[in-house]
């Protein structure tokens, strides 16, 4: 019997074992300057954060067998600011750091989950203007999962008083690939409208683009996933020379003038969030199953899908009470406004009519006095005969009065 409850034992632990071991996981370990990311034990990528960068990036990144798909530092040939896999744009504020003429420094990297399906790791770059202080800080939320999609979660935060996002292609997120994979070596180009080829592609909006070739025998791909609830459809950067990014900020570059510049202006402190996602896959696109891949990145870019819908539609909603109360209270002032004119016009003319009444009643009494007078005239003239009759009885009494003392004398 015991061995029996031995063997059983062993069975299920290898079986738990085993079930264990199928469950894949992604690793993060800081090294100097560096993460290294590893799934399942084998090397995948490598962040690089030194200061003497012009910015961070991922470099080397490999497929699902091992072959690195990110063209090397040496022998570039073209473009070198072109990097492995980064984040960068020109024209923020007029500095160009996609062509690195403005420095991203990385200030901190914290591995929120380092251990994972997915593995969790969240970075902060300082972008920094002409005066060496930052434009715009970056604070960029990276999950790795173990079948090799990265979703970045990013969010600019303006540290100037106007930070201007302007027109341009040179941007955002995106990855140089090594040469073999290339259109004009004979890569393959596809979007999620079936459009095929870097020409007709470059500057369309697609949910996304998959890329794909044949490198050392073996065929690998990586596709580049844009996110619906983005301030604004993104456009791809697909060259045939192996360049490949996505980018919000050239909408009249990208459509040759068709459309306006329509730059985003963030005041201090102001946040834009995007979110993109980068799968590197064995296989075209449809053994890729990359359109599969981009359902299932929605429901894990960040929040869900739902709550993001959710989040977009009530931040609608409060918008449009804002501006009905603002309308509202713009009305009630209107209103508020026109009766204090209107009272303030009433009691002018009230003052008006008093003032004419008193008017009227002072004109009414002068009437009044002036008929009086005309009725009971005064008697003009008595007064003169009065005193013509009074000054000879004055004299008629001085003769008299001479004449009486004269008899007495």
């Amino acid at each position: 019997m015991k061995p029996l409850v031995s063997t059983l034992l062993v069975l299920v632990i290898a079986v738990a074992s085993s079930a264990h071991a199928a469950v894949p996981t992604v690793q993060l370990k800081s090294a100097t300057d560096a993460v290294e990311v590893t799934i399942d034990g084998k090397p995948f990528a490598t962040y690089n954060t030194s200061s003497k960068l012009p910015k961070p990036f991922f470099l080397p990144v490999r497929g699902p067998e091992g072959t690195v798909i990110t063209r090397s530092l040496e022998h570039q040939g073209d473009h070198p600011h072109h990097k492995g896999v980064w984040v960068a744009v020109d024209e923020i504020n007029e500095v160009r750091f996609w062509a690195e003429k403005g420095k991203i420094v990385n200030r901190k990297v914290s591995l929120e989950t380092p251990r994972g399906n997915p593995a969790v790791m969240v970075v902060t770059n300082d972008w920094l203007g002409n005066d060496g202080k930052p434009i715009i800080v970056e604070t960029t939320r990276i999950s790795i999962f173990a079948n090799r999609l990265f979703s970045y979660d990013i969010t600019f935060t303006a540290q100037r008083k106007q930070v201007t996002f302007g027109d341009t292609k040179e941007g955002l997120f995106g990855v140089r690939m090594r040469n073999e994979l290339r259109e004009k070596d004979g890569g393959k180009v596809v979007n999620a409208g079936g459009a095929a080829g870097t020409a007709a592609c470059w500057g369309r909006v697609s949910n996304w683009i998959d890329y794909y070739g044949t490198v050392e025998g073996k065929t690998v791909g990586m596709t580049l996933f844009d996110h619906p609830l983005n301030f604004r459809r993104s456009r791809y950067h697909v060259r045939n020379y192996g360049l490949f990014t996505i980018s919000p900020f050239g909408e009249r570059a990208y459509t040759g003038g068709k459309r306006p510049a329509n730059p985003a202006i963030l005041t201090r402190g102001g946040k834009l969030r995007l979110r993109y996602g980068l799968y590197i896959h064995a296989g075209d696109t449809i053994k890729g199953q990359v359109a599969n891949t981009y359902l299932s990145y929605l429901k894990i870019s960040g929040d869900s899908f739902a709550q993001a819908a959710a989040a977009k539609a009530a931040a609608a909603k409060a918008a449009a009470a804002k501006a009905a109360a603002a309308k509202a209270a713009a009305a009630k002032a209107a209103a508020a406004k026109a009766a204090a004119a209107k009272a303030a016009a009433a009691k002018a003319a009230a003052k008006a009519a008093a003032a004419k009444a008193a008017a009227a009643k002072a004109a009414a009494l002068k009437a009044a006095k002036v008929a009086a007078n005309e009725k009971n005239p005064p008697k003009k003239g008595s007064s003169k005969i009065l005193k013509s009759v009074a000054k000879p009885l004055t004299s008629l009494a001085d003769a008299l009065g001479k004449v009486l003392e004269g008899l007495f004398d």
